[in-house]
């Protein structure tokens, strides 16, 4: 384990996926274990999740990555199922096939944030007392050098954000170790001065968490 550096690093976006496939168990545990008969998936596999029956709604298009895949059962890497509802009738995993390489990416941000505050304060109380509420959404903000024409990856972003769809990222830094995640893209922006490069950036709304793993 070392500290990040912003050299060689890869963000991806999912170009196209394989065909879904069934999942008839996670277990509640950190990481949650899949299983699913002969998937056939190999370690470092990254998809999202659709549920079926009202089982597990907390996954529900949630990306992750394959990991201490045995022939029955897989990890989701970096996601801590415990506290998740019972995974009841079953659903699927759908893996992404192709990637495109957002190459015009210069850099990332990745927030968080704290459980949201209510107020409980009382007449008799001298102090504020709180009572704290769920986590706010994961976001995530790409910066960009801004190209004179979109390429591939971009136009990709950009009707997802017209659409309102999710689409699949992955950032693989120079260790190897990931970041996966899958939400809605906003409108990439641009800005441009005088005797300066081009530059924009946009932000994704996050469905469930972005997940970190090892190599």
């Amino acid at each position: 384990m070392t500290t990040a550096v912003g050299r060689n690093v890869r963000l991806e976006i999912a170009n196209a996926y394989s065909s879904a496939i069934t999942v008839t168990a996670i277990t509640l545990a950190n990481p949650g274990v899949a299983t699913s008969a002969a998937h056939g998936m190999a370690n470092g596999t990254v998809g999202y999740w659709t549920t079926t029956g009202g089982g597990m709604p907390q996954i529900e298009d949630q990306a992750t990555r394959v990991y201490n895949q045995t022939t029955n059962n897989f990890d989701l890497q970096g996601l801590n199922t415990t506290s998740f509802s019972a995974w009841v009738t079953g659903g699927t995993f759908t893996p992404v096939s192709t990637w495109l390489t957002l190459s015009e990416a210069i850099g990332y941000q990745i927030g968080g944030g704290s459980q949201e505050r209510k107020d409980d304060t009382k007449l008799l109380d001298v102090i504020q007392q709180d009572v704290f509420g769920v986590l706010p959404a994961d976001t995530v903000q790409i910066d960009l050098l801004s190209q004179t024409y979109d390429g591939t990856a971009m136009a990709l972003i950009a009707s997802a954000s017209i659409a309102g769809s999710y689409l699949t990222y992955r950032i693989t830094l120079n260790d190897g170790s990931v970041r996966v995640w899958r939400g809605i893209p906003s409108r990439p922006g641009e800005s441009l001065q005088r005797k300066e490069l081009a530059t924009g950036s946009f932000q994704v709304a996050v469905k469930g968490f972005v997940l970190r793993g090892a190599a």
